[in-house]
């Protein structure tokens, strides 16, 4: 019996981080196969159409991560896990039927659209949850453990383009979501069939109420991480494109400087991870943004597909554990609230890729501004997190005597 439930503890702990795997796979499967869409030849779609098809994945997803916890609390972890692999499995569907309507715009545009707005609701909702659970899986050595899981979602974010290009050459770039589809459907059955303990996210009664306020270090780490989240998209969603139409990079090689940059994102934060033990994360928070906007300008030399590859590594490096630091800055004095800046964090990230995915190809399209120049416009976005890094990695005790104020007037008020 004990070999049993030990056996059953190990599968709930693959089923988890395999998800996250997956999940990664399914976030980047449209930004990869983005010349696909943008082919005159193929869907055709034009380039605010396809910055376009990321708005609803952003609103999904900020709905998601904002309610998820609530989900979570009223119906389980389980429940919310199982909603997420739902809404995925949804966005895989949808993304790959679209290949059967390529001769009907609008028919495949919907289907597309539609896709993406899952995957955003799936990727707010499963990230959170399976958080969570590396955390219960491993509570004395949690970080060490979301290290792990967020490098393979690192490595499914780097796989997508990297197998998009080899099956556009194949069989079809379908098969992609085609295969994540399937996958994501025994994972969900595991789901139903593994215990997976079904706690609730009990809520904190130290801060109460609707009317809490964001102290201004928030709305600070709100605003850094909009602006990432922007540079970081700026990269991922348009560097396929940008290689293959501006650079002459045949699309092969643009897949492989894409895949880079996913698996550099991925290796840093392992080892990022490393190097904090003799290095202060709050000088490493401060250098990487100064990375960034090196990486945004130098990009904009790309000569040749080697050189194509090398520079979003660097942009990969660049990016690689911003995120996660922003979390764990974001929360220090903030315990109490943790979870409302957590939402409130993830939700600004997701509008910094929005106007990234959406806002660049529309101003493309009205301005006739090369591709070339938003990278270099943008070391001006970046400029602005080097600025907020150095800010913002201060004593955050301030930040915690003001959440202990507000949080006495609240329980007065109640």
């Amino acid at each position: 019996m004990i070999q049993l439930l030990t056996m059953k503890h190990k599968l709930e702990i693959l089923c988890i981080y395999i998800t996250g795997l997956f999940q990664g796979l399914a976030l980047v499967i449209v930004p990869a196969a983005s010349l696909v869409f943008t082919d005159p030849h193929q869907f055709g779609f034009s380039s605010s159409e396809y910055g376009l098809l990321f708005i609803p994945q952003v609103v999904t997803a900020i709905a998601a991560s904002l309610l998820g916890p609530s989900i979570a609390r009223k119906w389980g972890m389980k429940t919310a896990f199982r909603l997420g692999l739902v809404f995925n499995i949804l966005a895989m569907a949808s993304i790959a039927a679209s290949q059967w309507f390529v001769g009907n715009h609008h028919a495949a545009y919907v289907l597309v659209i539609v896709g993406t707005a899952f995957v955003g609701a799936g990727f707010g909702t499963t990230l959170p949850t399976i958080n969570v659970y590396a955390t219960n899986f491993f509570p004395k050595s949690s970080a060490s453990a979301l290290t792990v899981l967020h490098t393979l979602l690192g490595i499914g974010t780097a796989l997508a383009p990297f197998l998009v290009t080899v099956l556009v050459k194949q069989i079809g770039w379908w098969y992609l979501p085609i295969f994540v589809f399937a996958f994501l459907m025994i994972l969900l059955i595991g789901a139903f069939i593994l215990p997976l303990e079904d706690e609730r996210i009990e809520t904190t009664t130290t801060v109460a109420g609707p009317d809490v306020f964001l102290p201004i270090r928030v709305r600070l780490f709100m605003l850094i991480v909009f602006l990432y989240g922007f540079c970081e998209t700026i990269f991922a969603n348009w560097a396929i494109i940008f290689l293959n139409k501006e650079k002459g990079v045949q699309i092969d090689q643009a897949g492989y400087a894409l895949a880079a940059f996913w698996v550099m994102v991925s290796v840093g934060r392992l080892l990022i991870s490393i190097l904090s033990v003799w290095v202060s994360p709050s000088l490493i928070y401060r250098i990487l943004p100064v990375l960034i906007a090196i990486s945004l300008a130098a990009v904009t030399k790309v000569n040749s597909p080697t050189s194509g590859i090398l520079l979003f590594a660097l942009a990969g490096l660049s990016c690689s554990a911003f995120f996660p630091l922003t979390f764990s800055f974001a929360q220090k004095g903030f315990e109490p609230i943790a979870e409302r800046v957590s939402g409130w964090v993830m939700a600004s990230y997701m509008l910094g890729y929005g106007l990234a995915a959406y806002g660049v190809g529309k101003m493309m399209e009205s301005t006739d501004v090369s591709l070339g120049s938003w990278y270099l416009c943008s070391t001006a976005v970046a400029l602005g997190v080097v600025l907020l890094s150095f800010i913002l990695t201060q004593d955050p005790a301030v930040g915690a005597e003001l959440v202990s104020a507000q949080s006495k007037i609240n329980r007065d008020r109640h």
